[in-house]
């Protein structure tokens, strides 16, 4: 168990594909987002409390240990560079090469996200309600689905003690102890 306070806050983020393309449209790639993540939270200790994977972004709200932005890179860093390996693995060229970008530092070519996510420090039990209830409902605002729990790739299923054997990505928030 974990409380969120002021010297301990998760965090919330949103990452936006680059030039926000709609890299997140296959279950495929969405699951390889998932396993990456999944990856990230195994070997660091970061804790997936909430999340959607949209189209073109992702919100996920973490609990870490470590700062804001090395947690972000993280989670981000892994998940792009397997996006990238499948894109390369399966021949998608016209898909890589719109997430081309300036060849940067360590020789990386392309770009899944855009450099400046949006992140929040989240300290207060209601500030962390009101952002599990956003990103659950993305998917109903965007028109996906009328009930948030028929998305797919989304915790909320979880969150209303509705999940499936095939759950994407579970998820840490029955560890947080102050409810």
């Amino acid at each position: 168990m974990f409380q969120i306070s002021r010297t301990t806050p998760a965090y919330y983020f949103t990452s936006v594909a680059h030039h926000r393309l709609p890299i997140f449209q296959t279950d495929k790639v969405k699951t390889i987002f998932c396993d990456a993540i999944d990856e990230v939270r195994s070997k660091h200790g970061i804790l997936i409390l909430a999340y959607v994977i949209m189209l073109d972004h992702v919100h996920l709200l973490v609990y870490s240990k470590k700062e804001m932005s090395d947690a972000l890179r993280l989670l981000n860093g892994v998940a792009a560079r397997r996006i990238i390996q499948y894109l390369k693995e399966n021949d998608f060229q016209s898909s890589l090469l719109k997430l081309r970008g300036e060849t940067r530092e360590r020789n990386h070519k392309h770009s899944v996200w855009q450099h400046h996510p949006d992140s929040l420090e989240i300290f207060g039990e209601n500030t962390f309600r009101q952002k599990v209830d956003y990103i659950h409902m993305n998917p109903v605002r965007a028109g996906f689905v009328d009930d948030p729990v028929e998305y797919r790739f989304s915790s909320t299923r979880l969150w209303a003690d509705r999940g499936n054997e095939d759950e994407p990505l579970l998820t840490d928030h029955l560890k947080i102890d102050w409810w």
